[in-house]
C-alpha cells in the first residue's frame, strides 16, 4: 500500500514537471500569434488559452497540447447584408471559447441575447412556420455550423432543436435552431482536456473548428431523405389593410409559392484507420411544408375612360351625349 502511494506521488511530481516545462514551449508568444493570426487563422492557440493551460490542474493526469480535431463550414452567398452582419457578430463572440473537460457548453450563454443594443440587426427568422423579420436572423447558421463541428470532433451533444422549416445551408437532420428564450445548443466536453472553439467568417463562408486533445477516430455524417410532406393549396387573403394599393378589387397576386416539406434522419459513423466501428442514428426530423399565399386586391379601380382619335388631331372621351356633356381636353 505504501509503495503504491509513493509511486503515485512520484508520478504526480514527474507529470507536474512535464506540465510546467512542456506546455509553455508549445504556446506561441504574443508576437508570433499576432503574426500568424492576422486572418483569423484557427491553427493558432492564443496566449490567453496557453495561460489557462499553464495554470489549470491536471485532467486525469493526462495534460495534452491542444491540436486540431474537426472543422465544418456553411455558406451564405445570397444573404442580406443584415443577416451577414449577424453571422459575423455571433462568430466573433464564439471565437476562442474554451470549454473545460467534463463541462457543458451552452450556445445561448456564450453568445448572449440577440438585441439591437448588442449590435444585432433585423433579418429573416422563422416564427410559427413562417419566414418573418426579426432581430438576430442568421444566428442559427452559426449554431448549426458549430453543431456539425462538434459531431465531427466526437463530442457529446446534450441539447439541440431542429428548425420547423427546411433551411438551405445544411443537409436535413443536421441543423440546430436556437433562440434567446428556450431553445439552446449544448454539448459536453467528454475528453480529459480543455476544448477550444475557433470561429471565423471568410467571404461568404462561416468556419467553425474544434481543438483539443488528439483523436484517432474519424466521424462521418449522413443525411437520409425519408419522404416528402406535400404543401396545402395556397392561402387566399384579402388586402384588408391596403398593403397593396396598386392591386385593384378582384385582382390576384401571388406573394409566395408553396414548398413541400420532408422527413429525414441523421446518422453518424465512427471510423478508425478506415474501418467502420459503428453507425448510429442521431435523430429523426420532420420539416413542415410551406403554404403559398395569394392576395386579392381591395383598392378601388379608377374609372375606365378609353380615348379615341378625332379628325383635328386632338383626342376626346368616348362618351355618348350632347355637346354640353363633353369637357374640354387640355394637353
Amino acid at each position: 500500500m505504501k509503495f503504491s502511494v509513493r509511486l503515485k506521488l512520484i508520478l504526480c511530481a514527474l507529470l507536474g514537471a512535464f506540465y510546467i516545462i512542456f506546455i509553455p514551449v508549445l504556446c506561441k508568444s504574443n508576437a508570433d500569434i499576432n503574426a500568424g493570426d492576422n486572418r483569423g487563422n484557427s491553427e493558432v492557440v492564443t496566449a490567453e488559452q496557453c495561460a489557462y493551460f499553464n495554470h489549470t490542474p491536471f485532467y486525469d493526469l493526462n495534460p495534452q497540447e491542444p491540436v486540431f480535431r474537426a472543422r465544418f463550414y456553411t455558406s451564405f452567398p445570397t444573404s442580406t447584408a443584415e443577416r451577414k452582419s449577424n453571422i459575423s457578430l455571433a462568430a466573433k463572440t464564439l471565437n476562442n471559447t474554451l470549454v473545460p473537460p467534463y463541462e457543458e457548453f451552452s450556445f445561448n450563454r456564450v453568445i448572449g441575447p440577440r438585441t439591437e443594443k448588442r449590435g444585432y440587426k433585423t433579418a429573416k427568422i422563422i416564427v410559427q412556420g413562417q419566414f418573418v423579420d426579426g432581430v438576430g436572423g442568421g444566428v442559427c447558421q452559426v449554431s448549426t455550423t458549430l453543431y456539425n463541428a462538434v459531431l465531427l470532433a466526437g463530442l457529446t451533444v446534450t441539447e439541440y432543436h431542429p428548425h420547423s422549416l427546411p433551411v438551405g445551408y445544411v443537409a436535413p437532420s443536421f441543423d440546430a435552431m436556437v433562440n434567446s428564450g428556450n431553445a439552446d445548443l449544448r454539448f459536453l466536453n467528454n475528453t480529459r482536456n480543455p476544448v477550444i472553439i475557433k470561429a471565423r467568417v471568410e467571404g461568404d463562408r462561416l468556419f467553425v473548428e474544434i481543438f483539443g486533445e488528439p483523436m484517432v477516430e474519424k466521424y462521418v455524417r449522413e443525411s437520409v431523405y425519408k419522404g416528402e410532406i406535400p404543401f396545402e393549396s395556397e392561402q387566399i387573403v384579402f388586402d384588408e389593410k391596403g398593403e397593396y394599393p396598386d392591386l385593384y378589387e378582384g385582382d390576384r397576386r401571388v406573394i409566395s409559392y408553396g414548398k413541400a416539406g420532408y422527413k429525414s434522419e441523421g446518422y453518424l459513423t465512427k471510423m478508425i484507420n478506415g474501418k467502420k466501428i459503428w453507425t448510429k442514428r442521431l435523430r429523426r426530423d420532420s420539416y413542415s411544408a410551406v403554404r403559398g399565399k395569394v392576395v386579392i386586391g381591395t383598392a378601388k379601380r379608377p374609372v375606365d375612360i378609353p380615348i379615341e382619335e378625332v379628325e383635328n388631331g386632338l383626342t376626346a372621351p368616348n362618351i355618348t351625349g350632347t355637346a354640353g356633356d363633353i369637357g374640354i381636353i387640355e394637353e
